[in-house]
């Protein structure tokens, strides 16, 4: 019988859990570990379609990329497609796990996949993962270095790469006074004493402090070994965000966009830059890879991603990198797909199936000119993909002096040609930048529904509340969860909207009213 502690085994195996981000939620979200599993549903998101799939093809659970559960639950009820899903799950008996930006960034993940689908060898991490590994050092007499350093490496320290029994020593003079009920090894009590050690250096994996102490106080000649641990900042070689690496012959910028539309299924590719220009490197990030630019322009002629803005165009402009547009559900899409096959072979030797998803979960849809259909209301956040064309606009804002401190607000509604519809500044208390800024979001968008608007494109300066409102970033700050769950209410009551955080001069006019307001309030 294979159950859910199996299958997360092997997950741990293929996408060790540790190299997910902070800010992510791996690993399960809904069912039981002992419960038996036949088959796994692999799929980019979960909804109640894809519920409704892995029942008919008889999986008892589903491997979502994108985790079903990624802020916090305050309850599991039907008041939230969360709790429902949740709900859902549990009754068909039917068991989720997530695997996001650990599998984005183990080896032979996504990122890797990606990289072999755009032809690039020689390949290494864009951002290699944080590494827990740590430093022992302690002081041995010569005549006992040998015993020490073998129950070390026995242990599990020394190793460093493909090389085992790595040590470092230099030679010094240690100086102790045993005190009563002492029992020295060297010296007596009462007695100063002075002895030439060395001193042995040894890394080893975070998190085996106590089995390493353990190793060392056993074989030490001391009574009391004197030792320090040092925490080590250092990164891997073998896993991190997106890949960069060499493409196997030269080929220009649009032919290299060409052949990533044809490797992605695609009719066409989005690229900025020179279409002539000669592309011999280049960087891959899965789904959204934009807070890679910098990285990426140091080492790499062409950055592929997803989720891409205007201003990050200009940024990799500035920096003399090109751009290629993957979209970030067609990308993770086709990357899902072939990547389970590696899960596939573990999985089958245990008699347990792995299908994929056939069911189409992208928030986005398309529609041909001329083709408009009946107006509805999607309640989606675009992201901003064409600007906000054809949406009112409304700059909002929110600063404190103090933070927490005296705080205000101010908000700018334009129509759809730019005009000033409405506006507003006003003081709000004592509060820190953070609240101001959701209570500037929320009064810009009730105030966009006094006047009509049903369709608005909100833009922020602030990257935190934007990325949380869209589900990107956790809401971890307690105090800002009711402030997050108004915003998103209040949101839900447009027909369409789009979020988008802006540099803080694309927001000069709301950031006045704001300072504006502290002004007259002598905040």
């Amino acid at each position: 019988m294979t159950n859910i502690i199996d299958v997360l085994s092997i997950l741990e195996k293929l996408a060790p859990s540790r190299l997910a981000e902070e800010w992510d939620n791996v690993g399960l979200q809904a069912g039981s570990l002992g419960v038996e599993v036949h088959g796994v549903l692999v799929a980019l998101n979960v909804n109640e379609k894809v519920m409704e799939e892995a029942e008919a093809r008889g999986c008892d659970l589903i491997l979502t990329h994108h985790p079903l559960i990624f802020q916090p639950l305050l309850s599991v009820s039907d008041a939230n497609a969360a709790g429902r899903l949740v709900q859902q799950a549990l009754r068909g008996g039917i068991s989720v796990v997530a695997a996001h930006t650990n599998l984005d960034a183990a080896p032979g993940g996504l990122a890797d996949v990606m990289a072999e689908l755009a032809g690039l060898v020689h390949t290494r991490p864009l951002s290699g993962s944080p590494a827990p590994w740590s430093k022992l050092v302690t002081f041995v007499p010569a005549a006992g270095l040998d015993r020490v350093r073998a129950a070390l490496f026995d242990a599990g320290a020394g190793e460093i790469g493909d090389y085992r029994h790595c040590s470092y020593t230099t030679m010094g003079t240690g100086t102790f006074l045993p005190m009563e009920g002492a029992r020295p090894a060297i010296g007596a009590v009462g007695k100063d004493e002075s002895v030439e050690e060395l001193r042995l250096e040894m890394v080893f994996p975070g998190g085996r402090d106590d089995e390493i102490i353990a190793a060392l106080s056993a074989v030490h000649p001391y009574e009391e070994p004197a030792y320090d641990i040092y925490p080590l900042a250092t990164r891997s070689h073998e896993s991190g965000c997106g890949r960069a690496g060499q493409l196997e012959a030269p080929v220009s910028l649009r032919g290299f966009a060409a052949v990533l539309a044809r490797a992605f299924g695609m009719d066409s590719a989005r690229f900025s830059g020179d279409a002539s220009r000669t592309v011999r490197r280049a960087a891959v990030v899965p789904g959204s890879g934009a807070g890679m630019i910098g990285t990426a322009a140091a080492v790499s002629d062409v950055l592929v991603t997803g989720d891409l803005k205007y201003h990050d165009l200009t940024q990799a402009e500035d920096l003399g990198l090109a751009l290629i547009e993957i979209p970030h559900d067609i990308c993770e899409t086709g990357l899902l797909s072939l990547w389970s096959e590696s899960l596939e072979q573990r999985l089958a030797p245990l008699g347990v199936s792995v299908s994929i998803s056939a069911v189409e979960t992208c928030l986005w849809h398309e529609v041909q000119a001329g083709d408009a259909g009946p107006a509805a209301n999607t309640g989606t956040d675009t992201g901003n993909k064409d600007g906000g064309v054809g949406l009112h606009h409304l700059h909002v804002d929110g600063g404190s002096r103090g933070n927490p401190g005296p705080a205000a607000i101010g908000a700018v509604l334009e129509d759809r040609r730019g005009n000033q519809v409405a506006m507003l500044s006003r003081a709000i208390g004592a509060a820190t930048n953070n609240v101001a800024e959701y209570r500037a979001l929320i009064a810009g968008v009730e105030m966009a529904l006094e006047h009509g608007v049903r369709e608005l494109a909100v833009f922020s300066d602030s990257e935190l509340v934007i990325r949380q409102l869209r589900g990107e970033y956790k809401v971890k700050n307690q105090g800002l969860l009711p402030l997050y769950e108004e915003a998103r209410e209040c949101l839900g009551k447009l027909e369409r909207y789009q979020l988008d955080s802006v540099p803080r001069e694309d927001n000069a006019r709301a950031d006045g009213l704001v300072n504006q307001a502290l002004d007259a309030a002598g905040g």
